[in-house]
Order: structure tokens, then sequence, then C-alpha cells
């Protein structure tokens, strides 16, 4: 008898997980953050009692990787998995591993549901704990309803246009300057007039677009005139030596000759020496005069090839301030490009302000209140690891983990801004698939 009313009591919560999880036509399948209580019981021969395990007793939840860490068996794979799938494998590893001659008895019982996520035009959008027969205007209902704009909301529209124009005429004055800045570093990279692109050139009338290309004019001039006085100083030091080879040259040659003359002189007086006709003197006089006239000589070759070192010098630094400064254009050319992209990035955003402050948002709030009561409903829902995107109504059911999205029909908006009115059961982008 007590047998028969713990078989009993077991196929009773089995039948009561298996309702719990029947929200839709098809079997629950579990998924991260389901909670479950399980329990595994088995009936020992001899005694005819049932055999509760403890060591199940209490809740677990599915983890993010899809599995349920249980005592004894280990890990257990949840993810897509119904609750009498997971029980039978619970089973079966608790057979194998205490070596039972019989499986025993599992269940496996949702206490508590992944989370369901309601975004969109409602009040408070995020997450909410989810229960059984929870239909889409029931989530939206916990969510706080549809979203409520006050109509005072314009003022700040008004003020949020004023201050996108601003930054737009602020943004758009930047990279006009920082479009002229491009053109005089091409130009000064390339070696080239300076040649302003067409779009400052049509608004070069404009004081302020005036005064960015004259700046950039007089930036250049400054730039080039600077470079030019310094190779103008390096010319005039290579002329100054080449002046000053050309004189050591000439004393080179002047020494030249006055050492052959002393040369010969003293092969003279030597030969005087030697017969008995001339001092010794006069001889060691002239050859201290040679050796003098040999020194000389050498210091103006060498002073000569001085002069040489120092005009290739010149020449080197002449091309070391040509490369440091196309060098230091090139970086700042770089620098400017992502300034101009940056530029370009905050005057579109200003743009896209601008026009929601003016158009969409105010086109939102007077849209009339019977738009309001007729939003479109959609599900993200996930299902074989795949997600897909249904177009529900407010009765139609929800399933834990799905997302709500909801959205204002605006027919009136949307037919003046020329977009389609989309009418019910309209899918809300091309990738949605439909509903199986």
């Amino acid at each position: 008898m007590r047998t028969f009313l713990v078989a009993s009591w077991w196929g009773a919560v089995a039948m009561l997980a298996v309702a719990g999880t029947a929200n839709a036509a098809e079997p629950y399948r579990l998924g991260p953050q389901d909670q479950l209580q399980i329990k595994v019981s088995d009936l020992r021969a001899g005694t005819g009692e049932a055999y509760q395990w403890q060591a199940f007793n209490g809740d677990f939840t599915v983890a993010a990787s899809g599995r349920v860490s249980l005592p004894v068996v280990g890990e257990i794979e949840a993810l897509g998995r119904t609750t009498t799938e997971v029980a039978s494998d619970i089973a079966d590893r608790l057979k194998a591993k205490a070596g039972l001659a019989t499986k025993p008895d599992a269940s496996v019982q949702i206490v508590k549901y992944r989370p369901y996520y309601v975004m969109g035009s409602v009040e408070k959008p995020g997450e909410y704990e989810f229960r059984p027969q929870l239909s889409v205007l029931q989530a939206v209902s916990m969510a706080g309803g549809l979203q409520r704009v006050p109509t005072d909301i314009l003022l700040q529209f008004v003020r949020d246009a004023v201050q996108a124009r601003g930054n737009i005429q602020e943004y758009s004055t930047h990279r006009l300057a920082l479009l002229a800045r491009q053109a005089r570093l091409d130009a000064e990279i390339k070696d080239k007039p300076l040649v302003f692109p067409p779009e400052l050139e049509s608004h070069a009338k404009e004081p302020a677009v005036a005064r960015i290309m004259n700046e950039e004019r007089l930036a250049l001039d400054s730039r080039r005139a600077a470079l030019d006085a310094q190779l103008t100083n390096l010319k005039k030091t290579k002329e100054f030596l080449a002046e000053q080879i050309t004189s050591l040259t000439s004393k080179d040659t002047t020494t030249g000759e006055q050492l052959d003359i002393m040369k010969q002189e003293l092969a003279r007086i030597s030969g005087l020496v030697s017969k008995g006709l001339s001092a010794m003197p006069r001889q060691i006089e002239t050859s201290q005069t040679i050796a003098t006239l040999e020194s000389n000589r050498l210091d103006v070759q060498i002073a000569v090839i001085r002069a040489r070192q120092d005009i290739a010098k010149a020449d080197r630094d002449a091309l070391d301030l040509k490369d440091q400064r196309r060098n230091i254009a090139l970086q700042e050319a770089a620098e400017t490009r992502i300034s101009l992209n940056q530029a370009e990035a905050r005057l579109e955003e200003a743009k896209n302000l601008l026009y929601q402050a003016q158009v969409r948002s105010p086109a939102t709030i007077m849209s009339n209140t019977e738009a309001y009561s007729k939003p479109e409903y959609f599900v993200l829902r996930r299902r074989d690891g795949k997600a897909e995107t249904i177009s529900v109504d407010e009765d139609d059911l929800l399933q834990p983990g799905d997302v709500v999205r909801v959205r204002p029909r605006l027919a009136d908006s949307n037919a003046a801004n020329g977009s389609p009115v989309m009418g019910k059961g309209a899918r809300a982008s091309t990738d949605t698939v439909k509903d199986n």
C-alpha cells in the first residue's frame, strides 16, 4: 500500500511538472536561468520502502552554458530539453553511478522560469519574472503600460533644435577650416601652389570662409619664407666657402711657386758651400725658409679640405631642412585627416539630432491618441539556437526568455514622412522570420 501511495505521489508530481511547462502547443524547452526542483527516489527491494535521495533536495539553476550542475551525477545538459528528458537523464546517470539494479524515479519541476524582457514604447522597459499563461498585454501591463509622452516636452525639443543648429554651424566652420588646412599641407608636401577644393571656393565670399582661406595662405607663405631664409643662409655659406677655397687655392699655388724657387736657391747655395764659395749659415737659413713654406702650404691645403667638407655639410643641412619640413607637414596632414573625420561625424550627429528635434519627435507627440491605442507588438524568440522576430497580438502567449518590443503605429507621421503605413501583422524588418 505504501509503495502504491509513493508511486502515485511521484506520478502526480510528474504531471504537474509537465502541466507547468505546457503553456504552448509544444513541450517547454529549458534554458539558462530556469530554476528547477529535482526529486529522486527508488524502491528498495526487501523493505518495500521508497528511499529519498536527500542530496537532490533543493533548487538548481540552469547555468549560462545550458547545463545544470547536480550532486553525485555531475553536470546534466538542460538547454533545449524538456523536464521529462532531463529527469530520465538523471535517473540513467544515477543508476550507472550508484550501481543500482533498476532506474530510480526522478522528477524535474520548474519552480521559477527564466525572465522575459519588455522594450520599446513602454513606461518601464526591463526584465520581468515570467509566469505561465502570460499574454503580451499582461507583459506590457507589468512594464507600466504604453509610454505616455507629456506635451510640455516640446519645449525641450525646441531647445534641442536651437542647440543642434549651433552645433551644426560650429562643426561646419571647423570642417571647412580643416579642409583649408588639408589643402595647404598638400601644397606644402608636394611643393606646389595652394589650390583650395571647390567646396571652399564656392563659399569664398563668406567672411568666415574668406578668413580661413587667407590664414592658410599666410601660413603657407610664412613657412615657405622661413624655409627659403634658412636655405638662403646655407647658400651664402656655401658661396663664402667657395670663395675661400678659391683664395686658398691661389695662395697654395703662390706658395708652391715660392717653394720651387727656394728649392732651386738651396741647390745653388749647396753647390757653392761644397766648393767653399758660400757660408753654411746661408744654406741653413734657406732650408728653414723652405720648411716654413711647406708647412704654410700644408695648412692651406688642410683649410681647403675643411672648406669643402663645410660645403658638403651645408648641402646635407639643406636636404635635412627640406625633409624635416616635409615630415612635419606629413604628420600634420595625418592629424588633420583624423580631425576631419571626427568633425564630419559630429556634424552628421548634429544634423540627426536636429531632425529628431524638428521632425520625428514632434510628429510622435502630435500623433493622435488613437494611434497610440493600437501599437504593434513584436517578440524576439530564440529557437534551435537561432533568433527570430515574430509579429504578435496582445492576447498571444509568451514564453520564458522572450523579448517583447512595443512600437506605436504612427500612421499620420509615417505618411507625412513618405513612409508606408504599417498595418496589423506587418514585419518590423526584412530579416524577420515567420513563426512556425
